[in-house]
């Protein structure tokens, strides 16, 4: 019986007849791409297919190594560590493999970087996630004049609001490296505007700041990057002002500041305030060992009752804030669940990608370093590698360049 060819093969050979496995593949990583920026479900069912796809052709996995990957291969121990210390100070019970498997990105991710070996798979994942995006933009733009689609979508501004920073920002870096540039600059714009004036998301406008300076920095000649590197950002933050997502965010901000925490309900700004003091809380107490990632909402609650339980108004607020089992920023998520082992793990599993920027060419270096940096600023406001949407989007994403790095 003839082996299956190695994805190498595969990739040399981008006009041989596609296999039945390949089609299979194929299709799969076209869903995938699609459903990536806001889908569950369809993600799930994807991966579930992806996973089954690589079971039957293991000689992928062994011939592409992934372990081998730095990035990869620190994600393993990422998890390993996030699973052992779960199990060890919550036992093996359903909450604790439940806060587990919130990390299965870190597992996945290798499975895909050993599957996109094939150049086919990559060009029709990028393809889908691109139309899948887009699809989600011309979504908010109706949304504002429709206010029940907009009551659905709102549910997932921050994780619309980041897919859309980063696939502008990927959009518009593939593009310098394609004979024709105007259909992916264009679709960057597209999508950067969804991003800045029809996503009420603060996470998705920093990121795009933070992006148009990384687009900035790669796409201008050498001796302009300097100042490049200053002006985008100042031209999207210039842009901002007259946005109504934007200005809406920032006036809650700057009531919640000047607000006393009894009065009314709690804004969005206030619970991420209040949430951010308890973890700091929680750093002190915790920070060297650890209290267990599936016991983030049980350490969360009795923290912020021991500081607010003075203020009924602050405790009983209508989004049970006190209650979360979500701190907003992966960065405490894992100091506070983990300890600082776990956070210097995470640490380095950031970094890795930016490692392997530095000799990637182009254009997977500028992609790799922005998709880099916005995870790692998404991560300071919210969970992004514990959250399905984002996660998913992000790992398949690094999986997807450094195999073509």
């Amino acid at each position: 019986m003839t082996p299956p060819p190695a994805p190498a093969d595969i990739a040399r050979r981008g006009a041989a007849p596609l296999s039945r496995w390949q089609l299979m593949a194929g299709t799969a990583f076209t869903t995938l791409g699609f459903f990536l920026p806001f889908s569950t479900s369809g993600v799930s069912i994807s991966m579930a297919a992806l996973v089954l796809l690589a079971l039957a052709r293991p000689r992928w996995i062994l011939d592409a190594r992934p372990w081998s990957e730095p990035t990869m291969a620190a994600g393993l121990v990422l998890l390993a560590y996030i699973a052992v210390h779960t199990l060890w100070i919550s036992g093996a019970h359903m909450p604790a493999l439940h806060a587990i498997n919130h990390y299965q990105e870190l597992l996945l991710a290798p499975m895909l970087f050993a599957l996109l070996q094939d150049a086919r798979c990559r060009r029709v994942f990028l393809r889908a996630l691109f139309v899948g995006v887009t699809l989600i933009a011309i979504a908010q733009w109706a949304a504002l004049l429709l206010p029940p689609l907009a009551a659905v979508l709102d549910r997932r501004r921050i994780s619309v609001g980041f897919g859309l920073a980063l696939c502008a920002f990927l959009a518009l870096t593939q593009a310098e490296s394609r004979p024709r540039r105007w259909p992916g600059r264009a679709l960057a714009v597209f999508l950067a505007a969804t991003a800045l004036f029809a996503v009420n998301a603060r996470t998705g406008h920093v990121v795009l700041v933070i992006l148009a300076s990384c687009a900035a920095w790669w796409l201008s000649p050498r001796r302009w990057r300097w100042a490049a590197l200053v002006a985008a950002p100042l031209l999207v933050m210039v842009l901002a002002m007259a946005s109504g997502a934007v200005g809406s965010r920032l006036q809650e901000t700057l009531a919640a500041s000047q607000t006393a925490p009894s009065a009314g309900p709690l804004s969005s700004t206030a619970i991420r305030v209040n949430m951010m003091q308890v973890g700091m809380d929680l750093v002190r107490r915790y920070a060297l060992s650890g209290a267990g990632f599936a016991n983030y909402s049980q350490v969360h609650e009795q923290a912020a009752r021991a500081r607010y339980d003075a203020e009924p108004a602050v405790i009983d607020d209508p989004s049970h804030w006190v209650s979360t089992s979500n701190p907003h920023d992966e960065y405490l998520m894992q100091l506070i669940g983990g300890g600082v082992a776990a956070l210097c793990l995470f640490l380095v599993w950031l970094c890795l990608p930016l490692r392997a920027a530095v000799r990637a060419r182009a254009p997977v270096a500028g992609m790799l370093t922005g998709a880099a940096l916005a995870f790692a600023t998404g991560c300071i406001f919210n969970s992004l590698l514990m959250d399905f949407v984002e996660g998913h989007l992000y790992m398949a994403v690094l999986a997807l360049l450094l195999a073509e790095h």
